[in-house]
């Protein structure tokens, strides 16, 4: 073995487990509010204001996705997803997983800008890009459009993104030591849409310059960025005139995005959905008589260890602090509500509306595995998926047979996959990457785990109850005390004890009675959370913000 290696293993044995965290005592907590009856959703727009959507999304993403299906589902609504950081994927992501049935003809997706005024036309004809460059040759990857090009000296020199429809959307360069200096997206007929200028040390943009139809420039953007979050943030903004002179300077996107919104609510009424804590700040300066804004927080509001409803994440006191002046925030649990309302007071903006549960569509082919345990998590910190594999030790060593099968990717993979190694697993613990299809791995379980530092509610513990497999989870804010009845239709260790979560997960294991008991209250349970639900709770603050708006005064 390398010294390196030696040396970093070494560490990772002896570096302490973490303090037990979101273990304090919960506020007091009000009872969440009976579902109310049905009502018609009120008329206007339903927007939801997301910074992006990713190709391969996960947690948040997957929860907005699943929200405005359901709306259209219950209710017949048609939703607008609306991308405030641009991107010239955002049709062909919409076009693929509308292919993948995960979006209907109610659903579209838009990026914010393309709504900025723009009365020049390009009269050119359509303008293709051919595959083949001089004295290049590609390699393209296996599952997507995506070519990479090389020079004569085997020197990688730029990368190309083709649409569903073969026309080029990105164009990346770098520099010889793979630094992406200059990303160029387009238009689909071909013009340019964006210019970003990158930094070579964070792969962030430093400069994007926007392009009107005629190919000339918009505004141009200058971003910092901060060298200990790595975050980025808007230094200058300048607006260009008809013939491309600077005309305007601000110090945010604020004045463009609220013009753009504007634009894009028209005369009607408008619900605009927040779900991104990086939109807040913007969001909260934006005065439209005719929209009506709603906070939806997707995550803990508590600073680290969790435990403490005075520390508040910087993320987050923007719009909990402004909770007078806000039409509504929802939670996902009445337990992070209460906790806000420990720190703030009670507020009447504080709504609770849980995620929905999808209903469920087994497969008759799938048998469940009395010694199988499954995970779904992104392989990252939040997840703390390390947790679940030391607790698993304990689980081999008394359950012979049991295996852990945990789905999903991240950037702590390779190391978990040398945790594994290390602790002699590599036959009862398995990394199975991303999964299109996790409900056959809840099927097929016979308990899930969740391991998470923290969590705005926890959808799998909705997914995995649908299909009858009870969790096994820390303790942690926010969610698996909301939707478990501990050892009854799942179950609950303190937070941060691998101890007990491997003795727990171990007892059950030799228990099936229990097992087959838990499965069958999990399945009773995942119907509070049913979609109907979800649209009655979604229908009647819709219908409460539209009454108020209607209100003398």
């Amino acid at each position: 073995m390398r010294m390196p290696d030696l040396v970093r293993r070494v560490v990772r044995r002896l570096r302490p487990a973490p303090a037990p965290a979101g273990t304090a005592p919960r506020a007091t907590v009000r009872p969440l509010e009976p579902v109310p009856a049905r009502q018609p959703f009120p008329p206007g727009k339903y927007l939801y204001a997301v910074n992006a959507i990713p190709r391969n999304y996960a947690g948040r993403s997957a929860s907005i996705l699943a929200k405005a299906r359901i709306f259209a589902d219950q209710a017949g609504v048609e939703s607008t997803l609306v991308t405030f950081l641009h991107s010239s994927e955002l049709a062909d992501i919409e076009h693929g997983l509308a292919e993948r049935g995960v979006i209907g003809d109610k659903v579209r997706f838009v990026c914010l800008h393309d709504y900025y005024p723009d009365d020049t036309v390009y009269s050119g004809p359509d303008i293709s890009y051919p595959l083949e460059e001089p004295g290049m040759s590609w390699v393209k990857d296996p599952d997507h459009e995506i070519y990479r090009f090389f020079d004569g000296d085997g020197v990688y020199r730029f990368y190309k993104r083709y649409d569903h429809a073969g026309r080029l959307i990105v164009r990346d360069f770098f520099n010889p030591n793979r630094g992406r200096t200059l990303r160029e997206e387009f238009r689909l007929n071909g013009t340019l849409r964006r210019r970003v200028h990158m930094d070579l040390h964070y792969n962030l943009p430093r400069q994007e310059i926007h392009y009107r139809a005629d190919q000339s420039p918009s505004f141009n953007v200058w971003w910092v960025i901060d060298p200990r979050t790595q975050q980025r943030s808007v230094e200058r903004v300048t607006v260009f005139d008809a013939d491309g002179r600077p005309a305007e300077v601000h110090d945010s996107l604020d004045p463009i995005n609220h013009l753009c919104l504007d634009r894009l609510i028209g005369d009607d009424q408008a619900f605009l959905m927040c779900e991104d804590r990086y939109l807040d700040r913007g969001l909260l300066n934006y005065a439209n008589p005719r929209a009506k804004t709603i906070y939806v927080l997707h995550n803990a509001h508590l600073k680290e260890p969790y435990d403490d409803p005075r520390e508040i994440r910087p993320g987050y006191r923007p719009v909990l602090e402004a909770r007078d002046r806000v039409d509504a925030v929802v939670f996902l649990t009445a337990t992070q509500r209460a906790e806000a309302e420990a720190k703030y007071g009670r507020a009447d903006s504080f709504k609770v509306i849980p995620h929905a549960a999808s209903p469920a569509v087994p497969d008759p082919g799938v048998v469940r595995d009395p010694l199988l345990v499954i995970m779904m998590a992104r392989l990252e910190h939040q997840k703390q998926v390390d947790h679940a594999i030391r607790a698993f030790a304990i689980v081999a060593k008394r359950v012979p047979g049991a295996r852990l099968e945990i789905y999903g990717r991240g950037p702590d993979q390779a190391m978990l996959r040398d945790l594994i190694a290390d602790l002699g697993l590599t036959k009862r613990v398995k990394l199975m990457g991303f999964t299109r299809q996790p409900e056959l791995a809840y099927q097929r379980a016979s308990l899930c785990l969740l391991t998470s530092r923290f969590e705005g509610l926890g959808m799998i513990v909705q997914e995995a109850m649908t299909y009858g497999c009870p969790v096994v989870s820390y303790d942690l804010r926010y969610g698996p005390a909301d939707m478990i009845t501990d050892g009854v239709d799942g179950f609950l260790v303190p937070y941060g004890d691998r101890t007990a979560m491997g003795e727990r997960v171990s007892a059950l294991l030799t228990d099936p009675p229990l097992l087959e008991r838990a499965s069958r209250a999990a399945e009773r349970r995942a119907h509070d959370f049913s979609e109907a639900v979800f649209a009655d709770r979604w229908s009647a603050l819709f219908n409460e913000l539209a009454a108020a708006e209607n209100e003398p005064g």
